[in-house]
């Protein structure tokens, strides 16, 4: 994608696997030959995105929205903010407790109304990928493997199917869009356990910079969540954002 994966919400913890995501793209991508490879399936997907320069030009962004949850009344609200390999997601309960969820680059981290919690379980090139804002120009690089499986039924899409193994091990499979050459979802394994989730993006709009899919859906057995942006700007952010809280700092001495 371009994407930004967002953290996956649970209770109190933020769950770490490869999570919500919103994704740039351009308008649908004419009807082509068949592809072949999963390169070429790559390929058409940045050009679907709006080719790499627009991946590229995003160097920071901030994202607003709100999202809902299995076993949760009413709906929360988020901030996202995002740079290269740096990441700040605060959540605001409906009930007003707030989730707060960092990345520098090295620590990922968590600060809840019980404390501080630093992320010792999620490998780091998981969690550094989820922070890529130029995710598609890199995708191979996570992988051990990555080809194109077929053409398959996908949440009812015709797609492309991408078959992976990260480089840390973890089950991947990708679905794109045969007639748009867009991202429609993911299967995968959690990175931290064996559990499945399929992750889903629609409702592409416009914010004045690539499209971006405004319905983000991530399922696990009886379990769901959604996240719904309402806004998002590309100003520039400063590093010092990105800085780890003292209560962080603590835990790490």
């Amino acid at each position: 994608m371009t994407s930004y994966r967002l953290p996956r919400l649970s209770g109190t913890r933020l769950l770490k696997p490869a999570a919500v995501v919103f994704l740039f793209s351009a308008s649908a991508w004419p009807q082509a030959a068949q592809l072949t490879t999963a390169a070429q399936v790559l390929d058409r997907y940045k050009q679907a995105l709006g080719g790499a320069q627009a991946i590229q030009g995003v160097q920071s962004v901030t994202a607003r929205g709100n999202m809902e949850q299995t076993g949760m009344s009413g709906k929360a609200t988020f901030v996202y903010r995002a740079k290269p390999f740096k990441t700040l997601f605060k959540l605001t309960r409906p009930d007003g407790t707030e989730v707060t969820t960092g990345f520098d680059s090295e620590v990922s981290w968590t600060i809840t109304s019980k404390g501080a919690e630093v992320d010792k379980d999620t490998p780091l090139d998981a969690i550094r990928r989820d922070a890529d804002l130029q995710y598609p120009l890199h995708q191979p690089n996570y992988f051990k493997k990555l080809e194109l499986a077929g053409v398959t039924d996908f949440e009812g899409h015709r797609c492309y199917w991408l078959h992976g193994t990260t480089n840390w091990g973890k089950d991947n499979n990708q679905f794109y869009d045969v007639t748009t050459g867009l991202l429609v979802g993911y299967r995968f394994e959690d990175d931290t356990s064996k559990a499945t989730w399929i992750v889903l993006f629609e409702n592409y709009m416009n914010f004045g910079g690539p499209l971006i899919a405004t319905r983000n859906t991530n399922r696990s057995g009886d379990q769901s969540q959604t996240l719904t942006y309402e806004s998002v700007s590309y100003e520039p952010i400063d590093d010092s954002l990105f800085e780890l809280p003292p209560a962080v700092k603590a835990l790490l001495k």
